[in-house]
């Protein structure tokens, strides 16, 4: 597929996702990136300026749909009734397909789990209001159908959700509660990063330490909004970058991991029939040995 450029000034990953309709801007950074896109024979970056008659190429296999079908997962699953689901998600879990990846993602283990899921965010994210990142554990809600889908949509919205995060971070506080209330963008260099920005989307956290060591601290962090890598981005703002996080952390890490050590331990709503929900998810094996070998207490 060719596509000549009418217009000037606009980033190549946002024009095509004018262009490609039924492409999201995330998939098309993924062509982009793994060069099934062409600028003028060139392969460019998503942040690359079109001009007035570039010709962009398109590897037409993107179009391909690839089917997404059920696979036997193990699931953790904390609480479930007829409406939703409560899941306590494992590392390196995908929460749905993206671009290629089409298997081994949450949205496959549920699929096979369950008959009946909302389809509002679409065909490849069945029952997925929300996400945590591929290294985050932790709880997660999944819809049953439509309506509750819109429900806990509409809670997320107007952060009547209680979240609660547990996290290990570089370094000792001063003061063992605080809040960091600073905007989020996402790095026009580095596009898989976010940034602290004040003219950024609205970002705020609520941290307490609950035990620190020479090095590190445990920390429970509440966040109001959920933005993209939200709490690495502000811990990092902070000077106490997650322990082990090979996106925000420049400090050098005496221990052979390359993850971060973050979890979603508490969930508190209000349900449509007006009941008070609380759940809590304990923390997984390997954050639990992390705690342990650094000697902090939980």
């Amino acid at each position: 597929m060719k596509i000549i450029s009418e217009i000037e000034n606009i980033r190549l990953d946002k024009f095509l996702s004018l262009k490609l309709e039924n492409q999201s801007r995330d998939d098309i950074n993924f062509f982009i990136k793994n060069k099934e896109i062409d600028v003028n024979g060139k392969f460019e970056k998503p942040s690359y300026k079109i001009k007035k008659f570039d010709e962009i190429n398109i590897n037409d296999a993107i179009f391909h749909k690839y089917d997404i079908n059920p696979e036997k997962m193990e699931l953790k699953i904390v609480y479930e009734n007829d409406d939703y689901a409560l899941i306590d998600k494992d590392i390196n879990t995908i929460v749905h397909p993206a671009g290629k990846i089409v298997s081994g993602t949450l949205v496959n283990g549920l699929l096979y789990k369950y008959k009946n899921l909302s389809d509002i965010s679409g065909k490849d994210r069945p029952g997925i209001i929300h996400r945590l990142d591929k290294d985050t554990t932790g709880l997660m809600i999944i819809a049953k159908n439509n309506e509750t889908h819109l429900y806990f949509k509409d809670l997320f919205k107007k952060h009547e959700i209680l979240k609660e995060y547990i996290a290990i971070v570089h370094g000792n506080f001063d003061n063992t509660q605080g809040k960091i209330d600073i905007g989020i963008s996402r790095d026009n260099i580095h596009r898989k990063k976010m940034i602290a920005d004040k003219n950024g989307k609205e970002a705020i956290s609520f941290y307490e330490v609950l035990d620190q060591t020479k090095d590190f601290s445990l920390v429970k962090i509440k966040i109001k909004t959920g933005r993209t890598h939200q709490i690495r981005v502000h811990m990092g703002y902070i000077n106490h970058p997650l322990l082990c996080d090979p996106l925000y952390s420049n400090r050098k890490e005496k221990y052979k991991v390359n993850h971060p050590f973050l979890h979603c331990m508490n969930l508190g709503f209000v349900d449509k029939n007006k009941n008070i929900k609380y759940f809590h998810a304990n923390i997984h094996k390997e954050f639990k040995e992390m705690i342990d070998l650094i000697k902090l207490k939980l």
